[in-house]
């Protein structure tokens, strides 16, 4: 249990030690800026997307399958 709990964790200390050492690179014309309104609104945006996503199909699902059961003489 040991070994599977805390094996994956060599790895990703690897890849944290490769991206520290690497060199910051300035601002350019293609760099998006993580300091405004605009990041905060897209930010917010897909996390409401993803979690609607998450949950739709429960939420379609629910209602065909009631249909169904009502059609087969089983009711709620």
């Amino acid at each position: 249990m040991l070994i599977g709990r805390f094996l994956f964790l060599v790895p990703i200390l690897g890849v944290a030690g490769s991206m520290a050492g690497k060199k910051i690179t300035p601002a350019s014309s293609g760099t998006f800026p993580t300091t405004g309104g605009l990041f905060v609104g897209l930010l917010i945006g897909v996390i409401l997307i993803v979690g609607a996503l998450t949950y739709f199909p429960a939420y379609a699902l629910g209602p065909i399958v009631e249909h169904y059961l009502m059609h087969g003489g089983r009711l709620f």
